[in-house]
Protein backbone atom coordinates (compact mmCIF):
# COMPACT_ATOMS: atom_id res chain seq x y z
CA UNK A 1 0.00 0.00 0.00
CA UNK A 2 2.74 2.34 0.85
CA UNK A 3 4.35 1.52 -2.32
CA UNK A 4 1.52 2.23 -4.62
CA UNK A 5 1.07 5.57 -2.63
CA UNK A 6 4.68 6.69 -3.38
CA UNK A 7 4.45 5.90 -7.22
CA UNK A 8 1.52 7.75 -7.64
CA UNK A 9 3.42 10.48 -5.94
CA UNK A 10 5.99 10.32 -7.88
CA UNK A 11 3.63 10.39 -10.87
CA UNK A 12 2.39 13.23 -10.04
CA UNK A 13 5.55 14.71 -9.62
CA UNK A 14 6.60 13.63 -13.31
CA UNK A 15 3.15 15.66 -14.26
CA UNK A 16 3.89 19.06 -12.62
CA UNK A 17 7.73 19.02 -14.20
CA UNK A 18 6.33 18.34 -17.83
CA UNK A 19 3.66 20.68 -16.56
CA UNK A 20 6.71 23.44 -15.41
CA UNK A 21 8.55 22.66 -18.51
CA UNK A 22 5.80 23.00 -21.40
CA UNK A 23 5.20 26.61 -19.56
CA UNK A 24 8.58 27.44 -19.60
CA UNK A 25 8.89 26.31 -23.18
CA UNK A 26 6.17 28.13 -24.49
CA UNK A 27 7.09 31.79 -22.48
CA UNK A 28 10.17 31.08 -24.40
CA UNK A 29 8.37 30.91 -27.73
CA UNK A 30 6.60 33.94 -26.62
CA UNK A 31 9.72 36.16 -25.89
CA UNK A 32 11.09 35.03 -29.09
CA UNK A 33 8.14 35.95 -31.23
CA UNK A 34 7.49 39.41 -29.53
CA UNK A 35 11.55 40.35 -29.57
CA UNK A 36 11.53 39.21 -33.84
CA UNK A 37 8.07 41.30 -34.10
CA UNK A 38 9.39 44.51 -32.37
CA UNK A 39 12.72 44.56 -33.58
CA UNK A 40 10.96 44.74 -37.46
CA UNK A 41 11.99 40.85 -37.94
CA UNK A 42 15.48 40.05 -39.54
CA UNK A 43 14.07 41.04 -43.61
CA UNK A 44 13.74 44.48 -42.03
CA UNK A 45 16.79 46.89 -41.29
CA UNK A 46 16.07 50.29 -39.73
CA UNK A 47 20.00 50.74 -39.96
CA UNK A 48 23.03 50.21 -42.05
CA UNK A 49 26.11 48.78 -40.99
CA UNK A 50 27.46 51.82 -39.72
CA UNK A 51 24.53 52.14 -37.14
CA UNK A 52 22.97 54.78 -38.79
CA UNK A 53 19.31 54.81 -39.85
CA UNK A 54 17.80 54.06 -42.86
CA UNK A 55 14.84 56.45 -43.99
CA UNK A 56 11.76 54.72 -45.00
CA UNK A 57 9.93 56.18 -47.67
CA UNK A 58 5.96 55.37 -48.06
CA UNK A 59 4.77 53.98 -50.66
CA UNK A 60 8.06 52.29 -50.90
CA UNK A 61 8.34 52.52 -54.55
CA UNK A 62 11.77 52.46 -57.18
CA UNK A 63 9.73 55.68 -59.70
CA UNK A 64 7.81 57.92 -58.10
CA UNK A 65 5.42 60.28 -60.10
CA UNK A 66 6.18 64.22 -60.64
CA UNK A 67 4.51 65.95 -57.83
CA UNK A 68 4.01 62.77 -55.34
CA UNK A 69 3.77 63.56 -52.00
CA UNK A 70 5.47 60.99 -49.65
CA UNK A 71 5.92 59.60 -46.29
CA UNK A 72 9.61 59.68 -44.59
CA UNK A 73 10.15 58.13 -41.65
CA UNK A 74 13.54 57.07 -39.54
CA UNK A 75 12.78 54.92 -36.39
CA UNK A 76 14.44 55.83 -33.25
CA UNK A 77 18.11 55.77 -33.43
CA UNK A 78 20.37 57.50 -30.82
CA UNK A 79 22.59 59.44 -34.40
CA UNK A 80 20.39 62.17 -35.09
CA UNK A 81 20.60 64.53 -32.11
CA UNK A 82 17.06 64.70 -29.87
CA UNK A 83 14.64 67.42 -30.79
CA UNK A 84 17.01 69.05 -33.52
CA UNK A 85 15.71 70.60 -36.94
CA UNK A 86 15.91 67.66 -39.83
CA UNK A 87 16.30 68.90 -43.41
CA UNK A 88 14.81 66.78 -46.14
CA UNK A 89 16.14 67.68 -49.82
CA UNK A 90 16.42 65.99 -53.28
CA UNK A 91 20.00 65.33 -54.22
CA UNK A 92 21.20 63.83 -57.62
CA UNK A 93 23.02 60.22 -57.49
CA UNK A 94 24.04 59.07 -60.84
CA UNK A 95 23.50 55.58 -61.53
CA UNK A 96 21.59 55.27 -58.17
CA UNK A 97 24.99 53.99 -56.22
CA UNK A 98 26.46 54.60 -53.00
CA UNK A 99 29.55 55.86 -55.12
CA UNK A 100 27.74 58.26 -56.32
CA UNK A 101 25.80 59.75 -53.12
CA UNK A 102 26.11 63.43 -52.70
CA UNK A 103 29.50 64.85 -50.84
CA UNK A 104 27.95 68.42 -50.92
CA UNK A 105 24.97 70.58 -51.30
CA UNK A 106 26.05 71.43 -54.74
CA UNK A 107 24.05 68.63 -56.26
CA UNK A 108 21.25 68.51 -54.36
CA UNK A 109 17.87 71.23 -54.98
CA UNK A 110 17.31 73.47 -51.73
CA UNK A 111 13.78 74.15 -53.67
CA UNK A 112 12.77 70.46 -52.39
CA UNK A 113 12.73 71.40 -48.68
CA UNK A 114 9.24 70.88 -47.46
CA UNK A 115 7.19 73.59 -45.28
CA UNK A 116 6.81 72.43 -42.37
CA UNK A 117 9.71 72.12 -39.97
CA UNK A 118 10.95 68.48 -38.84
CA UNK A 119 11.82 67.91 -35.85
CA UNK A 120 13.73 64.87 -33.81
CA UNK A 121 11.68 63.44 -31.15
CA UNK A 122 13.72 62.45 -28.20
CA UNK A 123 14.42 58.82 -29.33
CA UNK A 124 15.95 60.62 -32.47
CA UNK A 125 13.03 58.94 -34.48
CA UNK A 126 11.03 61.63 -36.40
CA UNK A 127 8.04 61.49 -39.22
CA UNK A 128 6.60 63.49 -42.01
CA UNK A 129 4.61 63.40 -44.54
CA UNK A 130 4.64 66.29 -46.43
CA UNK A 131 7.86 65.58 -48.58
CA UNK A 132 6.76 66.25 -52.61
CA UNK A 133 9.10 64.28 -55.12
CA UNK A 134 10.04 66.46 -58.20
CA UNK A 135 10.66 65.78 -62.21
CA UNK A 136 14.12 68.05 -61.46
CA UNK A 137 15.14 70.55 -62.35
CA UNK A 138 11.76 72.38 -62.21
CA UNK A 139 10.76 75.94 -62.81
CA UNK A 140 7.44 75.46 -61.34
CA UNK A 141 9.67 75.17 -57.49
CA UNK A 142 12.80 78.14 -59.03
CA UNK A 143 14.63 76.07 -60.92
CA UNK A 144 16.47 76.91 -64.09
CA UNK A 145 16.72 75.36 -67.10
CA UNK A 146 20.05 73.71 -66.48
CA UNK A 147 20.30 73.61 -62.50
CA UNK A 148 21.55 70.81 -61.03
CA UNK A 149 20.67 67.80 -60.07
CA UNK A 150 18.78 66.26 -62.95
CA UNK A 151 15.81 63.75 -61.81
CA UNK A 152 13.72 62.02 -63.92
CA UNK A 153 13.07 58.65 -65.18
CA UNK A 154 16.58 57.78 -66.92
CA UNK A 155 18.44 59.89 -63.74
CA UNK A 156 18.41 58.68 -60.18
CA UNK A 157 18.11 60.93 -57.43
CA UNK A 158 18.07 60.49 -53.49
CA UNK A 159 16.39 62.07 -50.53
CA UNK A 160 18.88 64.03 -48.23
CA UNK A 161 17.73 63.54 -44.47
CA UNK A 162 20.20 65.43 -42.45
CA UNK A 163 21.10 68.23 -39.48
CA UNK A 164 22.64 70.96 -42.07
CA UNK A 165 22.63 70.71 -45.50
CA UNK A 166 25.06 73.34 -45.63
CA UNK A 167 27.58 70.62 -43.75
CA UNK A 168 28.22 67.43 -45.65
CA UNK A 169 30.08 66.38 -41.76
CA UNK A 170 26.99 66.65 -39.69
CA UNK A 171 24.74 63.92 -39.60
CA UNK A 172 22.81 62.92 -42.31
CA UNK A 173 21.62 59.90 -44.12
CA UNK A 174 20.19 59.30 -47.80
CA UNK A 175 16.61 57.37 -48.66
CA UNK A 176 17.02 54.41 -51.69
CA UNK A 177 17.84 55.49 -54.77
CA UNK A 178 14.62 56.42 -57.10
CA UNK A 179 13.43 57.58 -60.66
CA UNK A 180 10.71 60.34 -61.20
CA UNK A 181 8.22 59.94 -63.91
CA UNK A 182 5.99 62.77 -65.87
CA UNK A 183 2.47 63.17 -63.50
CA UNK A 184 0.63 62.26 -66.26
CA UNK A 185 2.46 58.43 -66.55
CA UNK A 186 1.33 55.31 -65.40
CA UNK A 187 1.48 54.33 -61.80
CA UNK A 188 5.03 54.21 -60.64
CA UNK A 189 6.32 50.89 -58.96
CA UNK A 190 5.47 49.79 -55.80
CA UNK A 191 2.88 52.20 -55.28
Amino acid sequence: MNNAHSTSSASGTQVRWRYLLAGTVAVVVVVVIVVVFLSGGSNSSTTDAQGRPIPQLTPSASSYRDGQVITVTVGPNKYFAPYARIIILQCGDPGGTTANLPTSSSTCDGNTVPGPSVLVNKDGSFSTTYQKIFALPDPQIGDSPDSVPVCNKTRECVLYVGQNQNNFSAPKVFSAPFTVIPAASAKPSGS
